[in-house]
């Protein structure tokens, strides 16, 4: 059993996860159409449901965990998905065709923006007002990330401290806003993200597709400038090249070859301790630990 299916055993997690994915099939069906089909479609891809997850860990054992903060931020992340995979051409999710590959640009983006409807609908129904503001600080900052990221494409000269603020706007705020709907630490939810993404930049130059659930060497296709990539094309020019735009074949075996990957995960193995420093009388804290290691340690 890996650490994330332990963690999964943790009690009363199961349940809410299954109430979980309930209301997320019942909130994107609620609107019968092609909109609402799409969202179908996302939903049925899948993924770690990590973030609902994050929301029940964050809350004491014996109070009632926020169903309706799982939901939500997991509806967001759904929704930038679709975005992001429209906005970067990405033809693959999760082992299936993307959105917009099979429903076309403009139903995917209407899914899109339905999804993110659908979680400040959600959220706003159950009358708490600073959820609201915690779930639309994270949105924003998704929105500034990505179009940093799109200031930062095909530049290998990027910082890595703009490449981390980057992953701290995209990935780890949400990962922020779970754990603060859970009643639990912002600090812990941004540091983790931060390593989750650092790790997903990783697979993304070293993975297998089967345990990926996507084609590796999509971030250097796009040109998006990953830590991996940004201390490979330090120390070789090709990949310095190849991040700029240039030719491609042959450059994730010189990214190899350079120890990147290697100074990534440190980096992200940092990250990933600096989340557990954070965790100071969490109710689950050794849970929570144990989620910072499995994310770091993951093969997907």
């Amino acid at each position: 059993m890996s650490t994330l299916d332990a963690i999964r055993e943790t009690s009363g997690l199961d349940d809410y996860l299954e109430a979980v994915e309930g209301r997320l099939e019942e909130t994107v069906r609620s609107h019968p159409g092609l909109v609402s089909a799409v969202g179908a479609d996302a939903l049925a891809a899948g993924g770690k449901r990590l973030r609902p997850v994050l929301t029940f860990l964050s809350g004491a054992p014996d109070e009632e965990p926020p169903l309706a903060g799982g939901v939500a931020v997991e509806l967001v992340h759904m929704a930038s998905l679709v975005h992001d995979d429209l906005i970067d051409g990405a033809r693959v999710r999760r082992g299936r065709a993307a959105a917009w590959t099979a429903h076309g640009v403009d139903a995917a983006r209407a899914a899109g923006d339905y999804l993110f409807a659908r979680a400040f609908a959600g959220l706003a129904a159950t009358g708490d007002a600073d959820a609201v503001a915690v779930l639309a600080d994270a949105s924003l900052s998704l929105a500034r990330g990505e179009a940093m990221q799109r200031r930062q494409r095909h530049d290998p000269d990027t910082t890595v401290e703009a490449y981390l603020e980057r992953c701290a706007l995209k990935t780890g705020k949400l990962f922020e806003a779970a754990c603060v709907l859970g009643g639990g630490s912002a600090d812990y939810g941004r540091l983790l993200g931060v390593a989750f993404q650092i790790t997903d930049d990783v697979l993304d130059c070293s993975g297998e597709t089967i345990e990926t659930g996507k084609i590796p060497g999509t971030d250097l296709r796009d040109g998006t400038p990953t830590l991996p990539l940004l201390l490979a094309a330090r120390d070789d020019p090709v990949v310095h090249a190849a991040l700029a735009g240039g030719a491609l074949e042959g450059v994730l075996v010189r990214v190899a070859a350079t120890g990147a990957l290697e100074r990534s995960r440190e980096v992200a193995l940092d990250y990933a301790r600096r989340a557990r420093e954070a965790l100071s009388g969490a109710p689950r804290r050794e849970t929570l630990e144990a989620l910072a290691d499995a994310v770091v340690h993951r093969s997907s």
